[in-house]
């Protein structure tokens, strides 16, 4: 039986998705061992991304050419999201005694710029088939890494929460909707059109390993940023 495309895709990633999954960041959520303050300075830079990834998102939804495509990127992506920010980000926040307009103080790092700014560039300038190719790391790695240390888990509730978050059926059932579009929108690719989608891509699961790695040393700007 052939492959689907989306899963060319995947086979185009799978050194970046192993460099992710050994990384120090995620083997140390595992044994409970990464510094609590590394991982606060990671979900305040989540919960910064993932405003940024919502307007992409919006932006890529209004591209589709079909229909019930524009309505699940809307409402799948949105519901992915809304599981990130409300069961997860809130909650953590809230444990930490730390509201979320508080955030609105903090700088995107260099590295999380640079990656919302490739989205959106790309959702805006490229056709909905690229544009959609950049988003999908952001669903489908998660789902993956989240999947992977369900295996084992975490003995920080914390750290578990996360991994329970990217590992539950709402989370996979949006993400499977998304990947469902991006099968169907792919195969009407020609072969210059495919490679455009692939590097968008793999460029995207660069930032995602780029997003965890820079996080584990907190990573932040050399010299100050205006307020």
């Amino acid at each position: 039986m052939s492959k689907r495309i989306i899963d060319k895709f995947w086979a185009d990633i799978s050194d970046i998705y192993e460099a992710i999954i050994n990384h120090e960041f995620i083997r140390h959520m595992l044994d409970g061992t990464l510094p609590i303050d590394i991982f606060k300075h990671y979900v305040f830079q989540d919960y910064l991304y993932l405003g940024e990834f919502a307007r992409a998102v919006a932006i890529v939804g209004a591209k589709a050419p079909d229909d019930d495509w524009a309505a699940v990127l809307f409402n799948d992506a949105g519901a992915a999201m809304t599981i990130e920010r409300r069961w997860l980000h809130e909650y953590l926040l809230s444990e930490w005694g730390i509201k979320p307009e508080e955030l609105s103080r903090i700088s995107m790092t260099p590295v999380n710029l640079a990656y919302t700014s490739y989205l959106l560039a790309t959702s805006t300038t490229k056709p909905f088939e690229e544009g959609l190719a950049a988003l999908l790391p952001c669903f489908w790695v998660y789902r993956e890494v989240g999947l992977e240390m369900l295996r084992n888990g975490s003995p920080v509730p914390a750290y578990q929460r996360w991994i329970d978050t990217y590992s539950s059926e709402d989370y996979g059932r949006a993400v499977n909707e998304v990947l469902n579009i991006a099968e169907q929108a792919f195969e009407k690719l020609d072969a210059v059109e495919i490679l455009r989608a692939r590097k968008a891509f793999r460029t995207s699961t660069l930032y995602e390993y780029l997003f965890w790695d820079r996080a584990y040393v907190k990573e932040n700007w050399p010299l100050r940023l205006l307020p």
